[in-house]
């Protein structure tokens, strides 16, 4: 399977601003909001989890109409007019909620979805990101209201780990993680669930929008503890066993729903937060994670209908 972004992708990419990549053999843009700086359970958070944007196309038509999917954070007085925007031109909204507790400011994420030309769709959502702000957001660390949360200190102060490369390596290889980086400090591992094949507004999918499972550590501090969250794609008979295994072990979940619409089978994506140390933090979502089944979920496409 070819890797490298081909001519159009890196064009979608460019018009969004985005860095492109090939991620299960589909375009796939991404960048972050790196004027958002955002607290959550006390430390700072500024890793692709918690301040995404990533688009991708796939499945195009003899047309040139192919599946494009979109997400992207928003603070909360940006939702409506980011939505009113991707409206305008056709876009299908599929979601809209938070992916976090305790955060500062409110994150919201908004999820969307058209069959469309892809170069169309990118300067169709690249006019509605123009409603966004690109002034710095920060706020001020603070563990006070947090000291109930958990038993355990939370010492806030931003650390260095020495061996970080070597922990984020660990971490990886303890969650199965296909590919993983660690630059400034921010670990993020990335898997996909390649035994789900949704179909969504007809086409059939394997975007790494549709079927993510992406965790990461940042913030780490001198007692070796650090913001740990996780994310995954759930069929619905799946979320409450998995959330069981999570709140044994003390993880908080802090959301779950749709991120898309017109989608077989149904897909739910649950996200999960910890201050721990990473390593206790993968084998505990390892752990989790082993309550999801490895059978091959597979719907046949039907001729699409576009739906606004």
């Amino acid at each position: 399977m070819d890797t490298n972004p081909s001519k159009l992708c890196r064009e979608f990419a460019r018009i969004l601003g985005s860095t492109p990549s090939v991620v299960n053999g589909v375009c796939t843009a991404t960048r972050s909001r790196t004027n958002l700086h955002p607290i959550v359970l006390g430390r700072p958070a500024e890793s692709f989890m918690f301040v995404p944007q990533a688009f991708s196309f796939e499945n195009m038509n003899k047309n040139g109409q192919a599946l494009c999917l979109g997400e992207t954070v928003l603070l909360q007085e940006e939702v409506n007019p980011f939505m009113s925007k991707l409206r305008q031109h056709d876009i299908i909204v599929t979601a809209t909620h938070n992916h976090w507790l305790f955060d500062k400011p409110r994150l919201m994420y908004m999820h969307f979805e058209s069959i469309d030309e892809p170069l169309a769709f990118a300067r169709k959502v690249r006019d509605a990101m123009r409603v966004l702000t690109t002034r710095p957001v920060r706020v001020e660390a603070s563990s006070k209201s947090l000291e109930s949360l958990d038993e355990q200190s939370m010492d806030v102060s931003a650390g260095r780990h020495d061996d970080g490369s070597s922990l984020c390596d660990q971490f990886s290889r303890i969650l199965g993680g296909e590919m993983h980086t660690f630059e400034d400090d921010i670990c993020i591992v990335m898997r996909s669930r390649h035994n789900i094949r949704p179909v969504v507004l007809g086409r059939q999918g394997r975007s790494f929008l549709l079927i993510p499972q992406m965790f990461t550590f940042e913030s780490l501090s001198p007692d070796g503890r650090a913001l740990c969250a996780g994310e995954t794609v759930i069929l619905q008979e799946e979320l409450n066993p998995f959330i069981s295994r999570l709140r044994e072990q003390g993880i908080f979940v802090t959301a779950f729903h749709n991120h898309w619409l017109f989608e077989h089978p149904r897909l739910m994506y649950i996200h999960w937060l910890s201050i721990d140390q990473p390593l206790d933090f993968a084998r505990k979502t390892r752990k989790a994670l082993s309550v999801l089944n490895n059978r091959p979920v597979r719907f046949r496409s039907k001729t699409s209908i576009r739906r606004k």
